[in-house]
């Protein structure tokens, strides 16, 4: 783990990186973008652990060299991807199509992959070798909200990057994983004495940080099977689980008490009152001061 992802990813497209996710130390997972504005020469050296290299621009040439040969010479599509294997020293020369554009680098280290290997039945996952050849909606759609947050300066909390982490390992694991003995364990729905558990936890403090792999440990399980049992159960994700307690404690306090919004969004665990608004108004419809008129009947 001496790896430090965000200085590799400097160094290789000479470009300050933003750290979108930063798991690297705990989890073994970290995502870095950067912005292309021009032909780049990008020096990867020796990659260290699975690389994934998302382009969200078109690239009229590429050139993909592993260990001084020509790999591959043809252009990318916007949304396209690569896996890069570890121990290949890889350099890629690009001319874009555009003036501008992000390039995406998730990092896969060792702890994540044997992680999420055991929902597989098996050690830890190795997985295949892609050159930007292939269509993936949800590896683009990840990418293009990261991007987003990255622009915005809205950093995902704690719970949702843990859970974008797993979930991403957890994709590239079941569609691109090398060919490996065993099959994969079928998830078992939470039994609901271990749902009400989970359930007490999160109510307990809704204002302290709440991690995945603390709700994973409430249910007696590892951070990637319970993503999977928890969602097969509920039919939603932890983190979408942990809003909807918050939105539903704000609910209440905004319906008996005279706290002002801002006290409430702090005290049910939001980030701030702008996260807040947006939360309550997927979860009920409206925003959190009309929900307020409307219960009191000033509306």
């Amino acid at each position: 783990m001496q790896l430090n992802p965000l200085l590799h990813a400097e160094r290789v497209t000479g470009r300050r990186q933003s750290a979108l996710i930063d798991l690297w130390s705990t989890t073994g997972f970290a995502a870095a973008v950067s912005e292309v504005t021009g032909p780049h020469i990008y020096e990867f050296g020796e990659l260290p652990v699975p690389t994934v290299a998302i382009t969200l621009y078109d690239v009229r040439r590429h050139v993909l060299m592993e260990n001084g040969k020509v790999r591959r010479d043809a252009p990318v599509r916007s949304g396209r991807f690569r896996i890069g294997q570890p121990g290949r020293r890889v350099v890629v020369d690009a001319i874009p199509d555009t003036q501008w554009g992000k390039l995406l680098l998730l990092y896969l280290g060792e702890p994540l992959l044997k992680e999420v290997g055991t929902s597989f039945g098996s050690g830890p996952i190795s997985l295949r070798d892609t050159a930007w050849d292939v269509d993936d909606p949800l590896l683009e759609a990840s990418a293009k909200r990261l991007v987003e947050a990255s622009d915005s300066g809205d950093r995902p909390n704690p719970l949702l990057a843990e859970q974008l982490a797993y979930t991403l390992a957890l994709h590239l694991t079941d569609r691109y994983s090398a060919p490996r003995s065993g099959l994969a364990e079928p998830s078992v729905p939470l039994e609901a004495p271990v749902r009400d558990r989970i359930a007490e936890f999160v109510r307990s403090d809704l204002g302290a940080p709440i991690t995945l792999a603390a709700m994973a440990e409430v249910a007696g399980m590892s951070p990637s099977c319970f993503i999977r049992s928890f969602k097969r159960s509920t039919g939603m994700t932890p983190h979408r689980f942990v809003v909807e307690q918050r939105v539903a404690a704000a609910r209440r306090l905004l319906e008996t008490s005279d706290l002002p919004i801002v006290e409430i969004a702090l005290g049910v665990g939001f980030s701030s009152q702008s996260h807040f608004g947006v939360a309550f108004r997927q979860v009920t419809g409206e925003s959190p001061a009309r929900y307020r008129r409307l219960q009191c009947g000033r509306e």
